[in-house]
């Protein structure tokens, strides 16, 4: 049952995910710096015991890959997004080459058309619920993954 509604959420918070993307931050001034590889986000610390992160990537049979985001001692909490923060919860930050999406579930489907021809970064961070990147002693945790198109 807690699969179903993680799935049907991730469903639910993806079209939101989708035209973020698809908002071009480098169209706007920013009082902050843009990088093209990420917003930059503030800091929270991750209180013991601390996330851990890996990332499980696999080709998709009819398009693009199947990413699993998986983590332990970090809980998925999409109905507190932009709540009060909670220790070790909150939602992931996915960036495509430098294009950000939103995650709220461990599970998500990376289409061919996000892709570019060559090489491309995949880089996930854990968020707390203000957006705020979990880091353990002043390091982002996130894993990065190379794929090629």
């Amino acid at each position: 049952m807690r699969f179903i509604l993680i799935v049907l959420l991730n469903i639910v918070f993806c079209s939101y995910s989708f035209a973020e993307m698809r908002h071009d931050h480098h169209k706007h001034h920013h009082k902050h710096k843009v990088s093209r590889h990420s917003m930059h986000h503030k800091m929270i610390n991750a209180q013991k015991p601390y996330p851990k992160l890996n990332l499980k990537m696999e080709k998709d049979k009819m398009d693009g890959y199947n990413l699993n985001i998986k983590v332990s001692n970090f809980t998925f909490a999409p109905e507190n997004v932009n709540g009060k923060n909670q220790d070790n919860q909150g939602h992931a930050h996915i960036y495509i080459n430098g294009n950000k999406i939103r995650q709220y579930s461990p599970f998500f489907h990376l289409s061919g058309k996000l892709l570019k021809n060559g090489k491309n970064i995949i880089r996930v961070t854990l968020n707390a619920n203000d957006h705020s990147v979990f880091a353990i002693n002043m390091k982002k945790i996130e894993a990065i993954i190379h794929i090629k198109k």
